[in-house]
């Protein structure tokens, strides 16, 4: 098996190892078909330690293994139940192959019950039997968690300020948050690097594309706003504050396009909250059931997935195609109409 290493401390820098698998009773191996690599991807390799990303796949010290959304085949099972050649979708090491410990398995899917994934968020340790009524796999690898992320957002946000401001505007979470708040009859406004303010307009799903240069404008709006930063970046945090003064009544952290101005700091202003999607999607289904929950996601999934139009969906294949794609990612140099889809495995 094949995995893609990345330096913990860099981590632009990556390196394919091969290592042999070995099965024990209870475990199966899966062949990784195909995974999405995303903003989000990047995020979780900046959060490898405090949110314990790292952890999932463990790797020598120095060293992570990034997790990856996608669709895995069993190519050996020794798991009562489990048969070779069944497809799931879940959460993936960037890597050719992945060895997880079966549990809790039924005609719904199952947990990996390894002791090391123990204490990490339920929702990651969940796999699920790949699904052709959810569409195209490209484009639920791409969307699916992200969207998921963008609906438990919209939830949270849905009784609260009617002026919704997203950072980082053409990231797939913010793009997915801004047509359900946009459908709720939210004003969203979305901010963005030069380059892309014609990609973001032409999704149709913002009422007002700025800048990052033109963030001076907010200065216009009415009412009280919220910040959903996508982009980690604690400048753009405090341009927008200095624009809208004490209408801006809250900031969301979500993700970390712009890692590499997190040291930036917001020193005025409401004080930034991170948001952990599993946290507020474990809210969700306690307050809406998990059958109420599932419905309400499918049926926003629908439309969301209808007004795909924009998206081009690139294939990623090989160990240095894939390397050479983690980097452009983590260097900000990937084309928001397009979708990277990555495959190692060979068998």
């Amino acid at each position: 098996m094949i995995e893609i290493q990345v330096a913990r401390n860099a981590i632009g820098e990556a390196e394919a190892v091969t290592r042999t698998a070995v099965l024990e009773p209870g475990q199966a191996l899966f062949a990784v078909e195909h995974f999405a690599m995303t903003a989000n991807n990047v995020t979780y390799a900046v959060h490898g330690v405090d949110f314990g990303y790292w952890n999932f796949w463990p790797a020598p010290e120095g060293k992570g293994i990034v997790p990856v959304w996608g669709f895995g085949r069993v190519v050996e099972s020794r798991v009562d139940g489990l048969v070779e050649g069944a497809r799931y979708y879940g959460y993936w090491p960037m890597a050719s192959h992945a060895v997880l410990q079966v549990g809790k398995l039924s005609a719904r899917g199952f947990d990996d019950v390894s002791p090391h994934r123990a204490e990490l968020a339920a929702v990651y340790n969940r796999y699920v039997p790949a699904d052709d009524a959810m569409g195209d796999e490209a484009v639920q690898a791409l969307f699916r968690p992200l969207f998921t992320t963008a609906f438990a957002l919209d939830a949270m946000l849905a009784e609260r300020e009617a002026v919704l401001v997203l950072a980082s505007a053409s990231s797939k979470t913010a793009l997915g948050l801004a047509m359900l708040a946009r459908a709720r009859g939210k004003r969203v406004i979305g901010l963005t690097g030069a380059a892309n303010k014609g990609f973001c307009r032409d999704t149709a799903y913002y009422d007002l594309v700025l800048g990052y240069e033109e963030v001076e404008a907010l200065g216009e709006e009415r009412g009280p706003a919220a910040l959903v930063d996508m982009a980690g970046n604690g400048r753009v945090r405090a341009d927008v504050h200095a624009a809208m003064g004490e209408r801006l009544s809250a900031v969301h952290v979500v993700g970390d396009t712009h890692w590499d101005v997190l040291a930036a700091d917001l020193t005025q202003g409401p004080e930034p909250q991170y948001f952990f999607a599993p946290t507020v999607i474990a809210e969700r289904v306690a307050e809406w059931g998990s059958a109420g929950f599932e419905a309400r996601l499918g049926a926003a999934w629908a439309a969301f997935a209808g007004s795909l139009g924009w998206l081009e969906v690139r294939r990623v294949d090989g160990t240095q195609a894939v390397i050479e794609g983690w980097t452009a990612l983590v260097e900000g140099r990937i084309d928001p109409r397009h979708g990277l889809v990555a495959g190692l495995a060979a068998a």
